[in-house]
């Protein structure tokens, strides 16, 4: 298929059930904490991009990806994709050998930090092999999170990793690839990683994701080192992304493209009764940045999209609940301002 003949997006890997609990604080073992409140919901990277990008644009073309049980956490998840009928779920693979991935959250009401326990279950099977990629008609292509991908982690004789040759077929075919992480405290960020990066388009991570895989630290205690977001741009670019690095944070959001063009765009000064949970937030602000890019906005104007994006969906305790139509997104920054510039 023409480069020109493909439309649409393809979210492939994590597909997790969130149950999402809001604490008062985090207590230490064999402490009691309060449990405010509780939601369940759909989780996971292509979960949380695809519908949010299902809810900016009824028109577009969207197509899941990965594997959930064939349980009825996985019948959850199904049911959540088919109140969107522009997606496309017949390579969403369903199995009987794993139970769908599930994760409980624990968001502090007062920090809005939360804590992650959990289970990998059918998202470790998710390889190449579930990807028909003749009858992906995209042009572009998101996978994540890499490092809780065990299938796609794996080593591969040729490639290093077997994520690495899943990108290089889809750019053969001329699909742009874009590639997200977990924020896993380990030393594996460099052993696998940067073997996907060689075939990746856009690479977007948040600012732990940014120091791990650099080395170069980007906080300071609580405090951000925005001098050190060029250096890791370089060096994210040096590990092998092809067009762009964009990081984002709670102050903001900083975007290194190829030709040395240089972004940096701070958050939306919210008020502190519109912030209910944090859950999802990373993949909102991925999901607008991909809308942008599909729709051929300047990069500008597609890093400010994101960060309305991210910022919306802190209104709503669930990884997508806060998501409205992309116009209404764009309008979060009529209805409030930015912080204070950030110097890179």
């Amino acid at each position: 298929m023409c480069a020109d003949q493909r439309k649409g997006i393809a979210c492939a890997g994590n597909w997790i059930i969130d149950l999402v609990k809001m604490v008062d604080f985090y207590p230490p073992e064999n402490a009691l904490a309060n449990i405010l409140s509780e939601s369940m919901g759909g989780g996971g990277c292509a979960h949380n991009v695809t519908l949010n990008l299902a809810k900016f644009d009824a028109g577009l073309d969207l197509y899941a990806l990965g594997v959930i049980g064939d349980d009825p956490n996985g019948d959850y998840i199904v049911a959540q994709c088919r109140q969107f009928s522009h997606i496309n779920i017949d390579q969403l693979r369903r199995t009987s050998q794993e139970k769908t991935s599930y994760t409980d959250v624990f968001n502090v009401k007062s920090t809005g930090r939360r804590t992650f326990f959990h289970y990998r279950g059918a998202n470790r099977l998710f390889s190449p092999e579930h990807v028909d990629l003749d009858r992906l008609p995209v042009s572009m292509f998101h996978l994540g999170y890499l490092l809780l991908l065990d299938a796609m982690d794996q080593p591969d004789v040729r490639y290093k990793t077997v994520a690495a040759r899943l990108l290089c077929e889809l750019q053969k075919r001329n699909i742009r690839t874009s590639i997200d992480l977990v924020s896993e405290d380990s030393n594996r960020f460099n052993q696998i990683v940067p073997q996907a990066l060689k075939y990746t388009n856009y690479c977007i991570i948040n600012d732990f994701e940014a120091e791990k895989l650099s080395g170069i630290p980007l906080r300071s205690g609580n405090t951000l080192l925005p001098h050190n977001l060029q250096k890791i741009g370089q060096a994210l670019f040096a590990h092998g992304v092809n067009d762009l690095v964009v990081i984002h944070f709670p102050e903001g959001a900083y975007l290194r493209a190829a030709d040395g063009t240089e972004i940096v765009q701070p958050s939306l000064k919210l008020p502190h009764e519109y912030i209910v949970g944090s859950t999802g937030a990373g993949d909102s602000f991925c999901a607008g940045m991909l809308y942008g890019l599909y729709n051929s906005w300047s990069l500008d104007a597609a890093l400010r999209f994101a960060t309305c994006a991210g910022a919306m969906n802190l209104s709503d305790l669930t990884t997508t609940g806060g998501i409205r139509p992309w116009r209404e997104v764009a309008q979060m920054q009529e209805k409030f301002p930015f912080r204070i510039d950030l110097a890179a």
